[in-house]
Parts: C-alpha cells; structure tokens; sequence
C-alpha cells in the first residue's frame, strides 16, 4: 500500500490482493499521526483484481474513523467498479485523481507546468503520472511543495515531503511536512517538519516567529528573546529538544521547552 498526498487530498494505491493486510497497515500508518488527515479526502486506487466487498467497507471504515472521507475510486475492471459502488464509491477516472485540481503556477511541479503550457491538460496529466509512476519505481512517496506567495491566516499547506514558501507565512497559517519546511520570508504560524517522527528533519526561514514549532515529537513555541535583523534561523532537535541557531552555523540561541 502507498500513499501519496496531492493539493487535493490523498491517493490510496491499494492494488494488492488479498485486501486484509492492506487494511492493518492504513490503521498503522494512520494511527501514527491521528490528526495529520483529519478534515481531508482520500481516492481508492483499487485496480483490476477482484476484492472482498468486506474488505472495501474496512477500509472506508478506517478512513472515517479518522475523520476522512472517501471521495472516489479508480477501478479497472467492471467487477471492481461494481464492489466500488456497492460500498458507496463514486467511479473516477484515473486521470481525474492523478493530476488534478493543481492548476495554480505557485504549487503545480515545473514539468506539468510546462507540460500544459506546450500541449494543454492531457499532456498535463502525462507528465503528472510520469512522475507518479517515477517516483513509485524509485520507492519513493514523496510530494515536495513549492508555494510562492504570502501564506494567510486558515491557510495551510502539507507535503510527504519538503516544503518551500517563497514569502511570508502569517499567524494562523499551518505548514506540515514530512520532511524539512523552508521559509523564504518570516514564520509566524504553525510548523511542523518531520510530521511521520523524522528527527532529523529542520525549519529554515529568514525569520522564525512561530507560534508553534514541531519537529517529529518535539514541540517548542516561539522564542520571546530579541534576535538580530536579518540573519536567516533554522531550528533542529538537539539532545532530544528543539533548538534553534543562525543558519550559518553560530552557536544555539535559545532551547525551547
């Protein structure tokens, strides 16, 4: 089972058969972080072999448990759709869920970009299974995000991944990342790198004003001491607590609680 987050919401690829096992390792995976998806909407991948019809209702059981909703299934084969239906699934096409409702410049990856400026959407959504299909013969899940612009209060952005914001990110707004989150500009929301328990992974920005700050487990709140002008911060676990030092590399500048 892979899972893979799109600006619409989640792809379940659940083409192995039997479908039990699928279903213990989504509670795992989501029962490590409970509120990562909270509020978000998920399309089943099923494939073409045939399933257990108790099976699908697990899993879209599973799902709303964790307050998400099961907004579609790709299936191809006839009798798949039709154990699709009967769990109440809408039938989507594959095209429709891949490549998506990403149609803005700020976050849409440079190759589909380009691919719709040259061809238009099919040749768009090519380009968006190109690197779908890449990134699963490579074993790997992640979506990074690009965004450029002013990041405003409710707004929020997530990535299996990295996430890079080229300008400021006001309080109220969230970042979470599976990986590391940079901030071309100043942080005042909610961060939280390393959201799959990374604790490796950092918060860059050119000034960080968080009013939360996660990395993996870790939770700290913004530092209240004066800090110098335009020198750009990046926070990291240290000894099992986030610290966060200049950029450049001077010494620590505050441990968070």
């Amino acid at each position: 089972m892979q899972i893979k987050g799109t600006k619409s919401g989640l792809l379940l690829h659940m083409h192995e058969r039997p479908l039990t096992p699928v279903v213990s390792k989504l509670r795992e995976r989501l029962g490590a972080l409970p509120n990562f998806y909270r509020g978000g909407r998920a399309v089943l991948m099923l494939g073409d072999q045939p399933l257990e019809a108790a099976d699908l209702a697990g899993i879209t059981a599973i799902l709303q448990e964790f307050g998400i909703i099961a907004d579609g299934a790709v299936c191809d084969a006839d009798d798949v759709a039709a154990a699709a239906r009967a769990a109440g699934l809408r039938i989507v096409a594959a095209s429709v869920a891949a490549a998506p409702r990403v149609r803005d410049d700020r976050t849409e990856p440079a190759d589909v970009r380009k691919a719709r400026h040259e061809g238009g959407d099919e040749a768009a959504r090519e380009a968006f299974r190109q690197r779908r299909n890449g990134a699963t013969e490579h074993g790997s899940g992640a979506e990074n995000c690009f965004y450029k612009g002013t990041l405003r209060s409710g707004q929020s952005l997530s990535a299996f991944g990295n996430i890079l914001v080229l300008g400021d990110v006001n309080a109220g707004a969230e970042l979470i990342a599976t990986k590391d989150i940079v901030v071309w500009g100043t942080l005042r929301g909610v961060a939280h790198a390393g959201a799959e328990g990374d604790d490796t992974a950092a918060v860059y920005a050119l000034r960080l004003e968080p009013t939360q700050l996660r990395i993996s487990r870790c939770i700290a709140s913004a530092p209240s001491s004066a800090r110098a002008a335009g020198v750009p911060e990046v926070a990291r676990v240290v000894e099992g607590k986030i610290t966060i030092q200049p950029a450049l590399g001077a010494r620590d500048k505050v441990r968070a609680r």
